[in-house]
C-alpha cells in the first residue's frame, strides 16, 4: 500500500484550491477585485442585476417566505443578500473571506435582519443545528472540491429545521456550454491553474450529494451551462 506523505510544507498546501481562506482573501484584496470575483463586473448594476436574477431563481424553486430564516452559502460581498434580505425574517450570510465579509457590512449595512459570519471554508460551525429554513450555495461549488460540495450539504442538513429546503447549483459538464468551460480551462498547463478554476459537476453528482445527506423531493433543472438542485429535509415523524 502506497505510503501518503502528511509533512507538505505549509507553502505547499497554501498554494492549493483548497486552502480557500487564502485563496479568496488573496481575490479579494481590493473592492474591485472582490466585486469582479464575485460577479465578474466591478459595476454595481450588474451586480444587481444578477443578485436579482439569482433571488427570482430561488423564488421560482425552493420559495422564500417572509418569515423564513435564510443562509447563503460563499455569500462573497452580498450580491444575492441584498437582493434577498428585505423579503425575509432574517438573511444570514457566511463567507470564508474576512475581506469578503468587510465589504458585505458595508453594501448590506442598512438592513437590521442581516447577519454575517467567518467560516472555515469547510463547514458552516458558527450555525446552530435546525435554526435555519433555507440554505442556498449558488456560483460557489464550481470553487470547491468534491468532497467539501458534499461536507456543505451535510452542514445545510444539519442546520436546516425540519421541511427546510436546500439549493445548489454549479456548471454542467454534460452540457455543451459546461463542456466548453471544461475545454478552455484544460488549456492551462497543470502548474499554471488558477487555484480557484472553474470544476464542473454532472446532475448526477448533485443529485446523490442531496440524496446521500438525506433529503428527500430532490428535484434538479438545467438550464444553460448549469445545472440547480434543491430538496427537502423530511418533517419530523
Amino acid at each position: 500500500m502506497q505510503k501518503i506523505d502528511m509533512t507538505e510544507s505549509n507553502d505547499s498546501f497554501s498554494s492549493r484550491r483548497s486552502d480557500y481562506k487564502k485563496v479568496w482573501k488573496d481575490l479579494s484584496i481590493t473592492e474591485e477585485a472582490a466585486r469582479a470575483s464575485v460577479g465578474g463586473s466591478e459595476d454595481e448594476a450588474a451586480l444587481i442585476r444578477s443578485g436579482t436574477a439569482a433571488v427570482n431563481f430561488l423564488l421560482e424553486t425552493v420559495g422564500i417566505g417572509r418569515d423564513d430564516v435564510v443562509l447563503e452559502i460563499g455569500c462573497g460581498i452580498g450580491r444575492v443578500g441584498k437582493q434577498l434580505a428585505p423579503r425575509c425574517r432574517k438573511w444570514i450570510g457566511c463567507d470564508v473571506s474576512p475581506n469578503m465579509l468587510k465589504l458585505a457590512t458595508e453594501r448590506l449595512r442598512q438592513f437590521p435582519n442581516v447577519e454575517l459570519f467567518e467560516t472555515s471554508g469547510y463547514d458552516l460551525r458558527p450555525i446552530a443545528d435546525g435554526s435555519v429554513d433555507l440554505v442556498y450555495c449558488t456560483v460557489v461549488f464550481m470553487h470547491l472540491e468534491e468532497w467539501d460540495r458534499y461536507s456543505y450539504v451535510e452542514e445545510g442538513f444539519r442546520v436546516l429545521r425540519p421541511g427546510g429546503r436546500l439549493f445548489v447549483d454549479n456548471v454542467n459538464l454534460c452540457s455543451d456550454a459546461g463542456w466548453a468551460v471544461f475545454e478552455k480551462h484544460r488549456q492551462f498547463p497543470p502548474q499554471q491553474r488558477p487555484t480557484h478554476i472553474t470544476q464542473c459537476s454532472t446532475p448526477q453528482e448533485l443529485e446523490e450529494y442531496l440524496k446521500r445527506a438525506g433529503f428527500v423531493d430532490i428535484e434538479t433543472k438545467l438550464g444553460g451551462d448549469r445545472i440547480h438542485a434543491w430538496g427537502t429535509k423530511p418533517p419530523r415523524a
